[in-house]
């Protein structure tokens, strides 16, 4: 069902966002991703999906911190594809820290890539879509009721993506969701302190990592069960009852 439909997907070198993708292609649509920083390894994730897959792929360096490198991306997808059918808006940053040595910088840049990043690709990027098309947003259960008492920023910055998506739900044309899973197995979710990671997820009855592919499972899901425009869908995992 996804042949030559058009996906972007922010951040999708990695984790969520390379699963995502992953799903996509082996699904015959044309992907969009982009990246920050990593461009080796966006461009190693962009070779394995078209020698994978045979889709096309086109690869965007993208600072979600500038409006003007987000209005050049529509400005090039417009031009490239005319036209957008699912946008997922995965790209995220956590600067986590207790309350006493959070600055206000580093609370302000965990807002303005997470919640003012992510209102920015829909404002531009809905633009190219239409009533058929899907914006996902990739929030947390942080935002709802397991943010850590270290991770204040990201857990506003996810809570306002929640608050958002309802929002916008009544004024763009293309369905908003949000989705929010507790802890992914991603890579940077192995490579962060273990101990801190097992006591968290004991803290909030977590028993298992949820596997990454769970994320394009759900989205699929949705767009086959015309799920409503605004809705919030948890992802808890394996938890203990």
């Amino acid at each position: 069902m996804y042949k030559d439909k058009i996906i972007l997907v922010t951040g999708a070198s990695k984790g969520i966002g390379k699963s995502i993708i992953e799903f996509f292609a082996k699904n015959e649509a044309n992907i969009i991703m982009t990246y920050h920083i990593n461009k080796e390894l966006a461009e190693l994730t962009k070779k394995e999906i078209e020698d994978t897959y045979h889709v096309k792929v086109s690869l965007y360096q993208l600072d979600l911190h500038s409006e003007e490198d987000i209005i050049k991306l529509y400005q090039d997808i417009n031009r490239e594809y005319e036209h957008l059918d699912i946008l997922v808006n995965n790209a995220s940053l956590s600067m986590d820290d207790d309350i006493d040595n959070l600055t206000k910088d580093e609370f302000m840049e965990v807002l303005e890539v997470n919640t003012v990043g992510t209102f920015l690709m829909i404002k531009y990027m809905s633009k190219l879509m239409d009533k058929n098309g899907f914006i996902f947003n990739i929030s947390s259960t942080d935002g709802i009721d397991t943010g850590s008492v270290l991770s204040i920023n990201y857990n506003v910055s996810k809570a306002g993506i929640i608050n958002m998506t309802e929002t916008l739900s009544r004024i763009i044309i293309p369905k908003v969701i949000t989705i929010c899973p507790n802890w992914v197995d991603t890579e940077v979710t192995r490579d962060m302190n273990q101990e801190y990671l097992t006591n968290e997820m004991k803290r909030i009855d977590q028993v298992k990592l949820i596997k990454p592919e769970k994320i394009p499972e759900v989205i699929n899901d949705v767009i086959n069960n015309e799920c409503v425009s605004g809705s919030i869908i948890r992802i808890d995992g394996d938890i203990n009852e």
